[in-house]
């Protein structure tokens, strides 16, 4: 075979540049191009170049491998969601705010295009409730809140494109080896946050500028600012990477999940953070549930390392952890949580409908705030330390029951989809579980945060993405016996016609 490299004159005739009129608009163009290069380099914003170079094979990529957007933004984001730089900013704005929507666009008009083969799914009741929370929380912007244009800006990146994440996966129905690449790209961003807030703790001169926090050599924070943040992205990657690992053939990629595993729960451990405490053996739990023989040896040996060698390297992380657990400052920075609680209570009580307007909580709060029992009486504003309480003060219950109502349907239908899932392997309800695992870690913590920086709640969105794909892909096919039954009338679940990459897997396999 030989490699035919085209001539200039033959690029020229292809794309319509052989006249000499438009050979002339060409090169009076090119030194245009030049100088405007020039000047974004030299006011430091080189990445619009360097996007601007990309934005063609982007485009091809995105198109091929739609699910290449969300594998980037898992990636890309976690190192950026503190930008600190012009050109940092840019980044962002590439990787989080357009990127997320521009696949969503790919993806939709490609098919509608008849560009490729995708059949689009029907959506139902969870996603219409996710756009009906976007709506009711603009409607609340713009009636209740005093700077409308800025909050909108908030809502679009917390909300909108974390959004965006949960639609790419519900449109691409990822198959059984999509499962897998994402398993990668978790593996990796576990291993990077844990080597990240390691270094923190030892190094933290050699970190960029924008992951320095005040809460180092407190807290470990790695790339993501906060440690509840932290600890979302290292349970989210540390979990998959063990199921990964433990349902691999090759014992290099399971001693390779294993490690990832012990390295996430070290990471969560030195956060110091007594939510993601809670949240981790939450996760351990659930692994041992899954893998009880192998979860007891890998805690003998555990047990074994920490009583030994490991008792001396970790003694000062060990009292740090013991102080914050039970010191006198931990109880008072507990305490001092109540009446921020109780405040969110009373607001909701004044308007349980539609709340007080997103993002007006501290604009509200203090005039609720009141002494609770003899515990504590509040002396200065505190900000609100849960998410869920949070939106139940500022949305009502329309915002808080459209926010959640997607984690309860899937919840429901993974208890149905769970007899026509496999016992053992990767595509297995073991899978599942992980999945569920994730999301309880993040309800977790965010019942101890207010949860607003995006990369967190991407994560949310992409796990009951994952989850609602996995259990449509198991509910849209015919049982054995052929019968119709009754939650193929459920208003977003697709009959037996209904052709997806998963599916169609899945149908072979049933099948052979």
């Amino acid at each position: 075979m030989t490699l035919h490299i085209p001539a200039l004159s033959e690029i020229s005739d292809q794309y319509g540049l052989g006249s000499p009129a438009r050979r002339w608009y060409v090169i009076a163009l090119a030194p245009i191009l030049g100088v405007l290069a020039a000047f974004l380099i030299a006011a430091g914003m080189w990445p619009v170049i360097l996007a601007v170079l990309a934005a063609p094979l982007g485009f091809v990529i995105l198109h091929r491998r739609p699910l290449v957007g969300l594998l980037a933004w898992l990636f890309f984001a976690q190192f950026i969601m503190d930008a600190d730089t012009t050109a940092m900013r840019m980044v962002y704005w590439t990787i989080h705010r357009a990127l997320p929507p521009l696949t969503i666009v790919i993806i939709v008009v490609s098919s509608w295009l008849g560009l490729n083969q995708r059949v689009l799914p029907r959506l139902g009741w969870p996603e219409l409730a996710m756009v009906g929370y976007l709506v009711a929380t603009e409607f609340s912007i713009v009636y209740f809140n005093a700077n409308p244009a800025g909050t909108t800006v908030w809502l679009y990146d917390r909300v909108f494109a974390p959004m965006c994440l949960y639609f790419i996966i519900r449109l691409l129905a990822p198959s059984e080896q999509d499962f897998r690449q994402l398993a990668l790209i978790a593996f990796t961003i576990c291993v990077a946050q844990s080597l990240i807030g390691m270094v923190s703790w030892v190094a933290p001169h050699i970190l960029p500028s924008m992951w320095d926090s005040v809460h180092v050599g407190d807290r470990t924070v790695g790339s993501l600012e906060n440690p509840v943040i932290y600890t979302t992205a290292l349970a989210f990657g540390s979990l998959l990477a063990m199921h990964a690992g433990m349902n691999a053939k090759s014992g290099l990629i399971r001693m390779a999940g294993v490690g990832a595993f012990l390295l996430g729960t070290y990471g969560i451990f030195i956060s110091f953070t007594r939510a993601s405490w809670l949240g981790g053996l939450i996760g351990i739990a659930g692994l041992t549930f899954l893998y009880p023989g192998f979860m007891l040896r890998l805690f003998l040996i555990a047990a074994l390392l920490i009583g030994g060698v490991g008792a001396a390297l970790l003694a000062d992380q060990l009292v740090q952890a013991a102080y914050r657990l039970d010191s006198e400052q931990s109880q008072e920075s507990a305490l001092s949580r109540l009446p921020i609680i109780y405040a969110s209570i009373r607001m909701f009580e004044a308007k349980p409908l539609l709340g007080w307007g997103y993002g007006n909580f501290d604009r509200y709060d203090r005039e609720f705030q009141g002494r609770v029992a003899d515990l504590v009486n509040p002396e200065k504003d505190h900000t609100s330390h849960n998410l869920y309480l949070t939106i139940l003060a500022e949305q009502g219950l329309l915002g808080i029951s459209l926010f959640l109502a997607p984690v309860f349907w899937w919840l429901a239908l993974s208890f149905i989809a769970l007899p026509r899932m496999r016992s053992k392997g990767f595509w297995s309800w073991r899978l599942l579980f992980v999945l569920w695992l994730i999301v309880a870690h993040a309800f977790i913590v965010n019942n101890f945060f207010n949860t607003i920086i995006p990369y967190a709640l991407g994560i949310w969105w992409i796990a009951l993405g994952l989850i609602g794909s996995f259990v449509h892909s198991h509910l849209a096919v015919r049982p054995h016996d052929t019968r119709r039954l009754p939650f193929y009338r459920i208003p977003g679940i697709a009959s037996a016609s209904y052709k997806t990459p998963a599916l169609a897997e899945l149908t072979r396999r049933r099948n052979s």
